[in-house]
């Protein structure tokens, strides 16, 4: 048995037991001489809310790309509630269940909100070629479409922009797109990068009722996350990256408590002239 089969068959196995949503092991990517990631062993809670922290550079962006099939590993298997899921494209990882949003957002400017949202759903019969012609039978999915579109855009205070232009959001209100958008696969788990970076007080308050709210209703959270305040207020737990490599993971006041923490990254991030404006991950 190869090294990458017999690494997917002990992610696949460590889901058996239903504590462990999502499973990483022996996850590597280096770029020349540099190792951005090389996650040995990790494994993300069904139904937990997990931010993961690190210093500028960790390779917590470099993470989420290569989970979410934006980037592929020199080595490593990953396995979403036991399926495998190295080697396919983003597209097909959020079908099965599993969807990123962006540090810095990516909406299509020149679509209107509702457009946005539309092209994010599922399994659309219109969006084939034999198909796009007989009008009469994707209309009703179209029309469904666009209800869970208004629905969630509702959902996110922003019904109110439904046929603007994207590229004339705020900051803030392309987060909340962001967010609502990645809903629209009904996904199981979210994965979020830095979904308050950049975002006024008041709009982070209401991205974290949003990240509370989806919680509860059952939605497995992960996101990457500078601000501690932030980290210590929602998350269940707190996986620490420091030169790819996890350093430790626990409850939120163990993490703090680690002075291999503390000198990695808090005492650093604290300190007035290193407040990170973007990630800056490898």
């Amino acid at each position: 048995m190869s090294t990458a089969t017999s690494t997917a068959t002990a992610a696949t196995a460590t889901d058996a037991d239903g504590d462990a949503i999502l499973t990483v092991r022996g996850v590597r990517r280096a770029f020349g001489g540099i190792v951005a990631v090389d996650v040995e062993r990790l494994d993300i809670r069904r139904g937990a809310i997990t931010a993961i922290i690190g210093p500028n550079g960790a390779g917590k962006t470099t993470l989420f790309n290569l989970l979410t099939g934006f980037d592929r590993p020199d080595a490593g298997a990953w396995a979403l509630e036991g399926r495998a899921l190295e080697g396919l494209p983003p597209h097909r990882i959020a079908r099965l269940g599993m969807v990123r949003t962006f540090q810095l957002t990516r909406s299509l400017g020149r679509l209107t909100v509702l457009e946005n949202m539309a092209v994010a759903a599922q399994t659309q019969p219109g969006e084939r070629l034999e198909r796009a012609l007989l009008r009469w039978s994707w209309r009703a999915e179209e029309r469904r479409v666009a209800e869970r579109a208004r629905e969630l855009l509702d959902r996110f205070g922003i019904a109110h922009m439904a046929r603007e232009q994207a590229g004339t959001l705020s900051g803030g209100q392309r987060k909340l797109l962001e967010m609502a958008r990645a809903l629209m696969t009904e996904p199981r788990i979210v994965m979020l990068d830095e979904p308050t970076a950049g975002v006024n007080p008041a709009l982070t308050q209401s991205l974290l009722d949003h990240m509370r709210a989806l919680n509860e209703q059952g939605m497995t959270i992960v996101f990457v996350e500078h601000d501690m305040d932030v980290v210590m207020g929602i998350s269940d737990r707190v996986v620490v990256l420091a030169e790819g490599r996890v350093l430790t993971e626990g409850r939120p006041e163990e993490v703090v408590a680690d002075e291999r923490v503390i000198e990695a990254y808090l005492g650093r991030a604290r300190a007035p002239a290193e407040t990170p404006a973007e990630d800056g991950d490898a």
